[in-house]
């Protein structure tokens, strides 16, 4: 078969089409030839090829993995393809995912500039640092000017920030190296429990896999699938490691007899308030629907977090920038100004 590489925002926009046209009527196949005819000839071919692949026996889903679809994005549609609403299934996931896409591109355009002038006064500095301040220093001591406590401790700061890169380089490497040879070796409730204690990214991780689960659960159901079940489908997919085991233990516990909610209350994985969600469901006889509206309310919490943050980092970068060029200026001056005086 031949692959052509798809963007991540193109794949998402497949599978919304896709999810638009089945939801119109069309089958799997016209859909998907539908789609073809409207692409260039590279993804015409691939498309081609993966139609040949489905028409076989395969899944859609593992249509998609042999044409080159992302993990993340083929997940969304494993369940649906089972027993759920696979139109809405495949719309989701592309709504989600370009969502999820369009803020990267935003934070990469929040990044860019900062990051250029970030680049340009570190090389000031390294230039400052290297070249400009020894000769300074050098004035000084032919001059016999006596330093400051201010500026000494000035130059002693620009010292230890000249190491900067040199540290940031060494955590980069220990970071890698750690990730590879003990994170990937753990299992994945250890590594989610890890990655939920990371400042700023584990709450975000926290609320993305409620939405995940919640919105996928609560179309299981609503496809007429119980609750043991839809949680026994859960811990069959070998594709999601984090929640097959998650599962596994819900499944075992559900079998000895205890309450969905009272499981969820024990659950650090999940938002807190999920167990609440789970209880009023089950009480009003509409545990599917109730899902999926909160559902709806995290993903809009998690845009609402993921703006903030990106609201943050900008100026954040810029006073990063500012103070880089304070430490330039001053570290031109008050050598400049300590040989005057002595003059």
């Amino acid at each position: 078969m031949k692959i052509v590489k798809w963007t991540l925002k193109d794949q998402s926009l497949f599978m919304l089409r896709l999810g638009e046209l089945l939801e119109n009527g069309y089958t799997l196949s016209d859909a998907i030839e539908f789609i073809k005819s409207q692409e260039k000839e590279g993804r015409r071919e691939t498309l081609e090829a993966g139609l040949n692949f489905l028409k076989a026996g395969n899944s859609l889903q593992e249509m998609l993995v042999e044409v080159g679809f992302h993990n993340k994005m083929v997940d969304y549609i494993y369940y649906a393809e089972h027993y759920g609403d696979l139109s809405f299934a495949l719309k989701e996931g592309g709504s989600f995912w370009k969502k999820r896409i369009d803020d990267l591109e935003r934070l990469k355009k929040v990044f860019m500039y900062p990051l250029f002038m970030l680049l340009f006064m570190s090389l000031l500095f390294i230039f400052l640092q290297n070249i400009l301040l020894p000769k300074f220093m050098e004035l000084i001591q032919n001059f016999q000017v006596e330093q400051t406590s201010f500026v000494f401790h000035f130059l002693m700061f620009l010292k230890i920030l000249s190491y900067f890169p040199y540290a940031a380089a060494l955590v980069c490497i220990a970071g890698v190296t750690i990730y590879f040879l003990w994170f990937t070796k753990l299992d994945p409730i250890t590594k989610k429990r890890l990655l939920l204690k990371i400042p700023f990214f584990g709450p975000l991780l926290k609320i993305l896999d409620t939405y995940f689960f919640t919105c996928q659960l609560s179309s299981l159901l609503s496809g007429g699938l119980s609750i043991n079940d839809s949680i026994s489908l859960f811990s069959s997919h070998n594709r999601q490691p984090f929640y097959q085991e998650i599962c596994r233990h819900i499944f075992g516990k559900l079998t000895e007899g205890l309450a969905l909610e009272d499981i969820f209350k024990d659950f650090p994985f999940f938002v807190d308030n999920l167990s609440v969600v789970i209880a009023s469901g089950q009480k009003h006889g509409s545990l599917d629907r109730e899902l999926y509206h909160y559902s709806r309310f995290l993903l809009q919490n998690l845009e609402e977090q993921i703006s903030s943050y990106i609201k943050i980092v900008q100026p954040v970068m810029f006073g990063i920038i500012g103070l880089m060029v304070i430490s330039i200026y001053l570290a031109v001056l008050l050598p400049m100004f300590s040989i005057m005086d002595k003059i």
